[in-house]
C-alpha cells in the first residue's frame, strides 16, 4: 500500500498530510500563481489544517478554498455549520477567498452557483476524511452514485453520520442534527488532481479497512478513492489497526 502512510498518533498524521497538500499548493502556485482546494469539515482534519496554517511558503491570498458539504434546516450563522468550522480553521488571509456554501436561499440556485464556482478552474487538492461508515463528504453509503453527472446534491443524512456528529462532540443529542445536506458528489472530489485523506483513531478503523481492501462499492463511498491515480492516506495507528501488519510506520 505504496499511497497509506501510517503514523504514530494523530498528531503525526496531521502533520506530514498538511506536508502533502501544501505541497500540492506550491505546486499550483508556482506554475499558474493561484491554487484551488476543497477541504472537508471535521475535527479528524483541525491538526492538518493548524499545521498547513503555519507554512509560511503559501499565499493563501491566491488559493480559492471551498467545502465540501453543508447542513440544512440550521441557519449559516450557526456555530455547527461547516463553513462557520472551516472560517475557523483556515489561516486568518484565507478567509477573502473562502467559498462558502450558502444555504439561505433557493437550494437548486445555489447548487447551479457552487458547481459552476468549482468547474471555473480545476481543482489541484482535495483535502477529505472518511465517515465511521465510509461515507465520502456527505455521499452516504448504498446512496451513492460514482458516476453522478451532478457535482453537488442534497442528500439525507445516513442515522450513522448524524450520530458521528454526536460523538465528535459537535452537538448535544441527534435530534440537534440536521437530517440532511448539501454535498459535493464524488466524481466532483475525484476530479482533483490530488487528494489528501487524513482518518484517525480506533472509530474509522473499520471504515478505513472497507475503503482500502474491500471491493469499491457505494457500500463504502469512500472506496472510490482507488479510482484515483493521486491519492495518498494519512493515518494514525489506531484507524489503521485492520490493515497488514507489514505496512511501514513512521515518526515525527
Amino acid at each position: 500500500m505504496k499511497n497509506v502512510v501510517v503514523c504514530t498518533d494523530p498528531a503525526v498524521a496531521g502533520e506530514r498530510a498538511a506536508r502533502a497538500a501544501g505541497g500540492a499548493l506550491r505546486s499550483a502556485l508556482g506554475s499558474r500563481g493561484t491554487a484551488r482546494a476543497i477541504f472537508a469539515s471535521a475535527p479528524s482534519q483541525s491538526r492538518m489544517l493548524a499545521a498547513l496554517g503555519t507554512d509560511e511558503s503559501l499565499d493563501w491570498t491566491a488559493v480559492q478554498s471551498f467545502h465540501m458539504d453543508e447542513y440544512l434546516g440550521i441557519d449559516m450563522n450557526h456555530p455547527q455549520t461547516f463553513g462557520r468550522w472551516l472560517e475557523q480553521h483556515l489561516p486568518g488571509t484565507a478567509l477573502a477567498t473562502f467559498n462558502r456554501i450558502r444555504t439561505n436561499g433557493t437550494l437548486d440556485e445555489e447548487i447551479a452557483r457552487y458547481t459552476a464556482l468549482l468547474r471555473q478552474a480545476p481543482i489541484d487538492v482535495s483535502c477529505v476524511g472518511v465517515g465511521v461508515n465510509g461515507h465520502l463528504a456527505f455521499n452516504e453509503p448504498h446512496e451513492t452514485d460514482f458516476n453522478d453527472p451532478a457535482w453537488m446534491r442534497q442528500v439525507r443524512l445516513d442515522d450513522t453520520s448524524r450520530r458521528q456528529q454526536v460523538d465528535d462532540g459537535l452537538f448535544p443529542t441527534i435530534d440537534d442534527v440536521p437530517r440532511s445536506a448539501l454535498t459535493l458528489t464524488v466524481p466532483a472530489l475525484l476530479s482533483s488532481r490530488t487528494i489528501v485523506c487524513v482518518a484517525v483513531g480506533d472509530q474509522k478503523a473499520d471504515a478505513v479497512a472497507a475503503a482500502l481492501l474491500a471491493p469499491v462499492s457505494p457500500a463504502c463511498p469512500a472506496s472510490a478513492l482507488r479510482h484515483h491515480d493521486d491519492v495518498t492516506w494519512f493515518l494514525d495507528a489506531a484507524a489503521a489497526r485492520h490493515l497488514p501488519a507489514d505496512i511501514e510506520r513512521v515518526g515525527a
